[in-house]
């Protein structure tokens, strides 16, 4: 029966995401289109996980028993018009220690694109649905092994249009896009609009490369919409020295916090393109600020593009924007066995779970021997009866995600090499970000590493071991505010195992040691979990 209950959730979540119209789109498309090649495999299993620390408590460890049981469907469809792929789980959390949080949990991930024809031209639509930490101050790390999760869910929808030629390229996209949480907190809906296009190699006289964004964002009465265009313009010489106008232009317009007539930075200016290679150049321009809308300077503006081989790539530029100076870089390299990836990203966003107050958690009575160690879940509220003479009075507080209304700017870095031998893959991953609201100028760093090793014995049986390490910092810039520091230290080994035709296992080991300046989120946790699959 409940396997029944379970299956029909399922359902359920799949109708939420794939809607009727879609069904009916589907069933009255010329066959032709469809004639292609389907996989469906659903799968049932089990994952036991002991966890000697469930409420992760500095003090008062609560030990229990999580009882994930699931059931998943993987589908996709591939024909020449059109691609389809559904990944979808649905899991029952039951725990030993108190069966009133025992819950079910939707995860999904569905994507859809349909070439019309051979134009160029296609529609594209996806929906994921998630469980995501409910506040990143409290746990960072969250899971449903955890409980502190909440659901969310996107769904976008649109148009793209790719081509690609000796004459020209052009690579742009259309969508409207809804987020919503579970909480309310980080939803948005609207457009965005990419577009690159440049020229192709049969290109003699001259030369050209246009990138523009758009993004259109609003959640209740608030609104805000952001766009960026550069555009180049030059002329092919028989030297490798080419001249070309540079032209750049952004604004943020909207009610929300950072909106304001400073965001725009219209600029035109002359520079030169210097080809040593045939796959390598630098531009440089001096570009001309429109004294009348900015306060900027003028500046200099410089990108260097090199693409020596299909497995080779680098890019990078400077320039300024109305926050001041600017950067991006872009690095790929592949042979046989090693792959390394490092980019460098500045972003404008709004709405996103970032944004966090002081909250009063209230006043409570603590034992007197660890008053600076203790957490809520180890005193007693102010009003229960019988407490022994040896507590004393302690308020506590915390940091609550609130709507973000405002645009960000964001920084991110990363890189990424893996390393594939004959048996044996090393992975490292190393990723920062830097946020920044533009109404306030306080950052808030976020840091990730891990280290990732994978040994495969047999065919039927690999090993893994991982390490995690991340470091929060909110308020980093603004020592007077409610600032707070987050170390995660997570050491994991997992073993997996092909028991049988379509039967696969997995014994993991986790331990979990967190540091925190807010005293009652320094915790240990040690986890073990067993799991058994069966694939259909």
């Amino acid at each position: 029966m409940s396997m029944a209950i379970t299956v029909m959730a399922t359902v359920k979540s799949t109708n939420k995401i794939i809607p009727t119209s879609a069904l009916i789109c589907f069933l009255l498309t010329p066959a032709p289109i469809w004639a292609g090649e389907w996989t469906f495999e659903p799968n049932i299993g089990l994952t036991e996980t002991y966890t000697n620390n469930v409420e992760l408590s500095p003090n008062s460890k609560q030990s229990s028993l999580v009882s994930q049981a699931f059931i998943g469907l993987n589908t996709d469809y591939k024909s020449k018009y059109f691609d389809f792929a559904f990944k979808g789980t649905e899991t029952y959390a039951a725990f030993s220690h108190d069966s009133d949080i025992n819950d079910d949990f939707q995860e999904a991930q569905v994507d859809s694109r349909l070439f019309i024809g051979d134009t160029g031209l296609q529609i594209i639509a996806s929906s994921s649905i998630e469980n995501i930490s409910k506040n990143d101050t409290d746990n960072s790390l969250a899971d449903l092994v955890s409980g502190d999760t909440i659901q969310q869910q996107r769904h976008n929808a649109g148009l793209e249009y790719n081509v690609f030629n000796t004459d020209f390229s052009i690579t742009s996209s259309i969508t409207y896009n809804i987020t919503n949480t579970e909480d309310n907190i980080g939803e948005y809906e609207g457009y965005s609009f990419d577009l690159i296009t440049k020229n192709g190699r049969s290109a003699r006289n001259v030369f050209w490369q246009v990138d523009a964004e758009f993004d259109q964002r609003e959640n209740k009465d608030f609104n805000g919409k952001s766009y960026s265009i550069e555009a180049k313009v030059g002329a092919i010489t028989s030297y490798r020295i080419n001249p070309f106008i540079r032209a750049y232009d952004e604004d943020l317009t909207g009610n929300i916090l950072g909106a304001n007539s400073n965001n725009s930075t219209p600029s035109i200016g002359p520079g030169i393109r210097w080809l040593p290679t045939d796959h390598f150049f630098i531009d440089i321009a001096y570009n001309f600020v429109d004294e009348n809308i900015s306060n900027s300077d003028d500046y200099v503006s410089t990108s260097i593009n090199w693409k020596p081989s299909a497995r080779t790539f680098l890019s990078a530029g400077y320039s300024q924007r109305f926050y001041g100076d600017s950067y991006d870089f872009s690095f790929s390299h592949k042979n046989k066995r090693l792959t390394n990836r490092i980019t460098y990203v500045e972003s404008l966003e709004a709405f996103d779970r970032n944004t966090f107050i002081e909250t009063d958690l209230g006043v409570f009575l603590c034992p007197s021997s660890d008053i600076e160690l203790s957490s809520p879940a180890d005193c007693f509220v102010t009003n229960t009866p019988n407490i022994p003479d040896s507590y004393t009075y302690t308020t506590f507080t915390s940091l609550t995600p609130v709507e973000n209304n405002e645009f960000t700017l964001n920084k991110r870095l990363g890189w990424k090499s893996i390393l594939a031998l004959s048996r044996t893959t090393f992975t490292f991953d190393i990723s920062t970000r830097d946020r920044e609201p533009l109404s306030s100028g306080v950052v808030d760093s976020y840091l990730n590493i891990s280290f990732d090793i994978s040994r495969k014995f047999s065919p039927i049986s690999t090993i893994n071991f991982k390490t995690r390490y991340s470091e929060n910092i909110y308020n980093k810039n603004n020592p007077d505010g409610a600032g707070q520091k987050d170390k995660y230290k997570v050491l994991t080994a997992t073993y997996n195992r092909e028991l049988a035709d379509s039967i696969s296992s997995f014994i993991s080991i986790q331990l979990l040691d967190r540091e925190s300046t807010r005293v009652d989120r320094n915790y240990q946790e040690a986890r073990a979990s067993l799991n058994i699959t069966k694939d259909f």
